[in-house]
């Protein structure tokens, strides 16, 4: 018997070339069933119609059993599912987006991640643990441009996790899926109820607090949803 145990939804646009949404879920082992489905895309021609265009977005999980490959200083996944079946006690839903290069018009996508509690004896009331712990962190450029977001939940019984390493990790992932030097790159830890439920928002470098986009300010890129101004 399955029943659906914990839901997050990720959305993510692309001005600049790849930028991505992560969300670090740990919780009790359990036998689980996840799913990461991509539930929108959306993308424009550029006026100047070129045959090849590399825009593009992908939904995926990443576990403990998923195969890495290393590179650049960073390990990334070999196989991409968008479906597995394990017992473990924690997993990342991905969702990366392109539009090929900054002279694109951007590409948005959202994409939604589900985990199921597996159970081979029925229940009569899924046993949902309470978050304890939260961290929220954006990875931006110096003129406010957001790289990627990332997301850490420990769910009441759950291991806990490292929030230095995951900062070293986010500014990994930054470097090598955006080709950014380390350097130019800034974090911003956000409060839960800072954190936008959109992709349609940027850094303010002076402050390190997010800021809403007006998306009809760019004749250029009528639909962008992030990016620098």
């Amino acid at each position: 018997m399955a029943g659906i145990w914990f839901t997050h939804t990720l959305a993510k646009t692309a001005y600049t070339g790849s930028a991505w949404a992560k969300k670090d879920v740990y919780f009790p082992e359990m036998q689980v069933f996840a799913t990461a489905t991509l539930s929108a895309y959306r993308t424009q021609t550029p006026e100047r119609f070129s045959g090849y265009q590399a825009s593009w977005a992908e939904a995926y999980i990443v576990t403990p059993r998923t195969p890495m490959t290393a590179g650049a200083g960073w390990s990334f996944p070999s196989v991409r599912d968008n479906q597995v079946f394990l017992k473990t006690d924690r997993l990342t839903f991905w969702l990366q987006v392109a539009n090929g290069s900054g002279s694109n018009p951007p590409a948005s996508a959202s994409a939604v991640g589900v985990i199921y509690e597996y159970e081979f004896e029925p229940k009569l009331k899924l046993d949902v643990p309470k978050p304890v712990r939260e961290l929220n962190l954006v990875v931006y450029a110096q003129d406010g441009t957001v790289i990627g977001t990332h997301a850490s939940v420990q769910l009441e019984g759950g291991p806990d996790f490292d929030e230095e390493e995951t900062r070293e990790q986010l500014l990994t992932e930054a470097h090598a899926v955006s080709g950014r030097p380390p350097s130019s790159l800034e974090i911003a830890e956000l409060r839960p109820d800072e954190m936008p439920l959109s992709a349609n928002f940027r850094v303010n470098p002076s402050t390190g607090r997010p800021e809403p986009l007006n998306i009809q300010a760019s004749d250029q890129h009528p639909f962008r949803s992030e990016g620098s101004r």
